[in-house]
Parts: C-alpha cells; structure tokens; sequence
C-alpha cells in the first residue's frame, strides 16, 4: 500500500519492502505455486483500481488515467520482484549449490578439506577466511522457544541469501539456532563482511549477533571456536545486536580465561549476590560512561537514588565505582562473575 501511494501522490517508488519480500521467499521456500502468489497480486491490484473508479466522475477521466498507469507500474515492479525471488529460488535448488556449499563448511571446520569433490561442485577453494559465528540476538527473550515453522523460514532465508553472494554460496553450517560461514578472504574488502551481515540480519527479519575471526584455512576449526567464544561473550553480557571483532571485545575475552585471576574477581561480587539491583544499577552506570543523569534515567530512578545505590556497592564491595581504580576492577569483576555465572 505505500508503494501504491507513493505512486498515486506522485513520489519516486522506493524498494518493494524488505518483509515482503522475505515473505514470498517463504513461499516459495514452502511449495506455494508461483501462479497463486500472482493471482492473488493481480486481485488486489484490481481491488485498487475498482476502488479508484468507484470515486470518480466522468470529470476525472484524465485523473484516472493517470491513475491507471501509476498503479500498473508499481504492479510491474511487484510481479517482477516476486517471480525474481521464485526463480532464485529454483535456481539455487536446482543447483545444489547450497548443499555442496554446506558439506564443504562442515568439512573446513572439521579441519578436513576435500577440495576435489568440492571444485566438482563449482566451489572455490580460498587459502583464507573470514570465520563468520551468528545468532538470533532475541532468541531467549521471554523464554520462549522459537516455532518449528520460524526455525525453518530462518534456515530458508539465511540459505537464500547467502546463494545470492557473489560466485555462489559460501561455505557455511547453519541450524535453527545460529551458525559459521566461511567467507573467502581474496572476495571481500574491508567493508564486505559487515555489508554481508547486514543483508543476513534483513533477510531473517531479526536483529543478529555475529563474530568474525580471520584465518588461513588450515586454522579454520581453531577460528570457529574463536568466532563462537566472542559470540557467546556478547551474549552473556548482554551486548547488543551487531558484528563484534577481538578488539571489541578483547578486555573482556581475556578476563575471562580460566583461571585463578577471573575466579578471584568474580568473587568481588559476592557481597551483592542478594542484592540484584545494586548489580543492575552498577552495570547501567558504567554502560553509560559513569554519567549519572543518563544511567538514572536508564533505571526509571532520580540520580539522588543513583548516588545512594552506588555508595552501596563501595560499602559492601570495597571498591568505589565512582573512583577510576574501584571503577577498573568493579568492571572487570562485573565481565569475570557474568562468565562465571552466565549471568549480566
């Protein structure tokens, strides 16, 4: 309908709409006739017009014509898009690519490739990649499980959108719940990984947390347990959708190595173990770079109600958040007990 309006009032038409476009993906992911999706598009189309002739007057002549033609063109551009994805579709199924795609994934992270079957194939073997780990941000929230049939329109739709890649599908082990693609280094500049992670979140319609690791191909099983480590990370703390690399989150990887060092300051948070909101207070106040009105606005409290939380957490911890060192260590105490605990 805005494309239909946009036409109407004379504005440039934009894209056909990402979630439309995704859901003829479904389709014909599904099995549903090509023929019905356009026949249902012509019925409604033809709805439109009907509702056009229907208010006007002999008068209007002119004004219907125009009409006419600019609801044609946006019809135009709607059969087109649809029958593009139907016949990308077919394509990709038609080819096997996908398949073979996903059988040389599993095969590199298992640290065995086997490149004669795989170039029989039309794949490319690179000498590098970038190790791509991704995931559902929201796939806890609200404890609920996701529905058999949302698990396999995201496999549909990470599929075929990693098949429309240039040179084909790359490698890559999908499930219901994430994934690692392998994306060749000597394909890619230094902008085309995150463009690729931005077509993927658009295409599953759900905001992603991904991790990238770059790695010679006889490193790769090592990169994808790097990848799903930062992954997992971001999860844990809480981090927001998006792509992270080691540097973003390089502090917090290392704290939470095991070992003596990171069970030792997770136990600097043993005194607030009862007291959550003393723990969620802290965590909001140095999320928002110690500014007090930001991180009170954050919690619903008055910044006074702030100061009094905080000056909690100095007396049953020890460490002063509101100086630079009780502000290093309550941080790093706060990465350290999230690991520990799997908590944030």
């Amino acid at each position: 309908m805005d494309l239909i309006a946009a036409a109407l009032q004379g504005r440039p038409l934009g894209d056909i709409p990402a979630p439309l476009t995704a859901r003829i993906g479904d389709w014909a992911a599904e099995g549903v006739a090509l023929e019905a999706v356009q026949q249902a598009t012509h019925a409604g189309f033809r709805f439109v017009l009907d509702q056009l002739a229907r208010r006007a007057t002999s008068a209007d002549s002119r004004t219907m014509t125009v009409a006419g033609q600019r609801v044609a063109e946006v019809l135009e551009r709607v059969t087109t898009s649809f029958t593009s994805t139907y016949l990308h579709h077919f394509r990709a199924e038609a080819s096997g690519i996908a398949d073979a795609a996903e059988a040389l994934g599993s095969a590199l992270m298992a640290g065995s490739p086997t490149p004669a079957w795989a170039r029989s194939s039309g794949l490319t073997i690179s000498e590098s990649y970038a190790v791509l780990a991704l995931a559902a941000a929201d796939r806890h929230r609200g404890g609920v499980d996701p529905s058999e049939l949302d698990t396999r329109r995201w496999l549909q739709r990470l599929r075929a959108e990693l098949a429309a890649c240039v040179g084909g599908s790359p490698p890559a082990q999908l499930s219901e719940v994430g994934g690692t693609v392998l994306i060749p280094d000597d394909t890619t500049d230094g902008g085309a990984v995150d463009q690729l992670f931005d077509r993927l979140q658009a295409a599953v319609g759900r905001p992603l947390r991904a991790a990238l690791v770059h790695a010679p191909i006889r490193q790769i099983p090592k990169a994808a347990t790097e990848a799903h480590e930062l992954l997992d990370l971001a999860e844990v703390l809480h981090r927001p959708a998006g792509l992270y690399r080691m540097r973003d989150l390089v502090m917090e990887y290392q704290l939470t190595r095991p070992g003596p060092g990171r069970r030792h300051l997770a136990t600097i948070m043993n005194p607030l173990h009862d007291q959550p909101e003393l723990v969620e207070t802290l965590a909001t106040y140095l999320r928002h770079g110690r500014n007090r009105q930001p991180a009170a606005r954050a919690l619903h409290i008055h910044p006074n109600t702030l100061d009094y939380r905080l000056q909690r957490v100095a007396r049953a911890t020890g460490m002063d958040p509101t100086h630079v060192d009780g502000v290093w260590y309550l941080q790093s105490a706060l990465v350290a007990h999230a690991h520990e605990t799997g908590t944030a």
